[in-house]
């Protein structure tokens, strides 16, 4: 990560009271508690391609949230059937790894050790809107063993149709974003066998940068093996 872990173990501590009120709220009602701003739309885009897994009795499935906290699964239960899924959080800078939050039917482990991570298999890989925090995400991209993993997700990330470019976070001036080439993204999983099957944007406001260069979009793709 480039950014300080103060921030964002702050960041995640105050999500905590959210993510409790999204469980309860699960475990009461029928149907999905309803996020604010983009996350119902980017939200139900992972519960999709978590569908589309080939989950059965007789095989188990492993996704792989990085650099998330618990808020990603703690709206899945009235969505589908999250039997049968292994789910990594790989977050670092997270609290919950000591005092785990219990929900209903999602099994899940944190592991902030990012060589444990490298070294795990996983089915899908959601990136979420974490790629545009990592240094050399394209050259660390190499270390993940990718033999079991047919989808991997980015959504929210700001992407570039020119070069690769910094810029400071708008509402948060503490926190750098790297905007990555969209075409590199492409290019590089495509070199791993990916394709690039799904992409939209969000409002530009996602973008979140306070200098745009290029032309900047805050993306959601999906990748298939």
């Amino acid at each position: 990560m480039i950014n300080n872990n103060k921030f964002w173990k702050k960041y995640n501590l105050n999500k905590n009271k959210l993510i409790k009120k999204i469980v309860d709220y699960n475990n009461k009602f029928k149907f999905n508690f309803i996020e604010k701003g983009h996350y119902n739309h980017t939200r139900d885009i992972f519960a999709l391609v978590l569908s589309n897994l080939d989950i059965s009795q007789n095989k188990k499935i492993s996704v792989l949230d990085f650099g998330s906290n618990l808020l990603t699964l703690s709206n899945l239960n009235n969505k589908i059937n999250t039997s049968g899924i292994d789910f990594t959080i790989y977050d670092p800078f997270s609290p919950f790894h000591k005092k785990n939050i219990k929900i209903k039917n999602i099994k899940y482990e944190i592991i902030n050790d990012l060589d444990k991570i490298y070294s795990k298999k996983f089915h899908m890989i959601n990136f979420a809107s974490s790629a545009q925090y990592q240094k050399d995400f394209i050259k660390n991209f190499n270390s993940f063993d990718l033999k079991k993993t047919k989808y991997i997700l980015f959504t929210a990330t700001p992407f570039s149709l020119g070069k690769t470019y910094e810029s400071i976070q708008s509402n948060h001036t503490n926190l750098t974003q790297i905007v990555y080439s969209f075409d590199k993204i492409v290019k590089k999983l495509k070199s791993k066998k990916f394709k690039l099957i799904f992409k939209s944007k969000n409002d530009k406001k996602y973008i979140a940068c306070k200098d745009i260069k290029y032309k900047t979009f805050s993306l959601n793709l999906i990748f298939k093996k």
